[in-house]
């Protein structure tokens, strides 16, 4: 059974690969948006900082952040939603294969390499920018490691998420509005669309503990050192815990929904 989650991760992986035409639309995209809040935040942080957070730092989260669109972006597989409105997801059910597990991997194999695709020129350019406009090196050598696992968690947090747009495109048959609903809360509530250090201290108490901000905020702060490397390993375990729920909540909700599915025609 491993084998076959593991030639679908690959089969997914290969696929995403090979749109490399939209892959450089996404950088030169992601360049424009990064110079973009970048101007706009040096504006915002003419003091120089803001709860700790400076201007080097802030250069360093948007260039991340934007090397991780791919990642930070909740878009459930498409490919899955159509199946499930026009009723072809019928072929699926006589697969011996887990539903849940086999759309979850495969998203991760979609989100790893349309990532890959985009990061490495990106970093690259921000890396030879002005200090203050470009990418700083990482705040010690434990903050990049730290960092690293926080992304891994990450990447499995924003699928399983993805997965319970994936339930309500069940229940609705709209997967439109249900992407565009939780699309929305997690950019709003894991700094999208607007840095999280930047928000109001008594609302970075409530969202610092809610999944969203395990998507990317928490690995882009450790790696810029606005959260320690103690404090970023404590959110990793709350992030996990997370995780875990996330799952299995997800799991058992579809599962739920496909006994409920009823295809008509023949």
């Amino acid at each position: 059974m491993g084998k076959s989650y593991l030639a679908i991760f690959r089969m997914e992986f290969k696929g995403e690969l090979q749109y490399r035409a939209k892959a450089i639309s996404g950088v030169i995209t992601q360049l424009f948006w990064g110079f973009l809040q970048i101007f706009l935040y040096r504006a915002f942080l003419n003091s120089g900082s803001v709860d700790g957070f400076s201007i080097i730092q802030m250069a360093s989260y948007v260039w991340l952040g934007q090397a991780l669109i791919a990642m930070r972006m909740i878009l459930p597989n498409k490919k899955v939603a159509a199946n499930i409105v026009n009723g072809n997801i019928c072929y699926n059910f006589v697969r011996p294969i887990n539903l849940y597990n086999q759309w979850y991997v495969s998203g991760i194999g979609q989100k790893l390499a349309s990532v890959l695709l985009r990061f490495p020129l990106i970093i690259l350019i921000a890396a030879f920018l002005p200090s203050g406009y470009g990418l700083s090196a990482p705040a010690s050598v434990a903050a990049l490691f730290t960092m690293l696992l926080a992304l891994a968690l990450g990447f499995c947090m924003t699928v399983a998420i993805e997965m319970f747009a994936t339930y309500l495109t069940f229940i609705t048959m709209s997967p439109k509005g249900c992407n565009t609903v939780i699309a929305t809360i997690s950019g709003l509530l894991g700094g999208l669309v607007i840095p999280l250090p930047l928000m109001p201290q008594s609302l970075q108490n409530i969202i610092n503990y809610l999944p969203f901000r395990f998507i990317s905020d928490l690995p882009l702060r450790i790696y810029i050192g606005n959260v320690d490397v103690k404090e970023g390993l404590m959110f990793i375990g709350i992030g996990l815990a997370w995780l875990i729920f996330l799952i299995i909540a997800g799991k058992l909700l579809i599962r739920k929904a496909l006994k409920k599915t009823i295809i008509q025609g023949g």
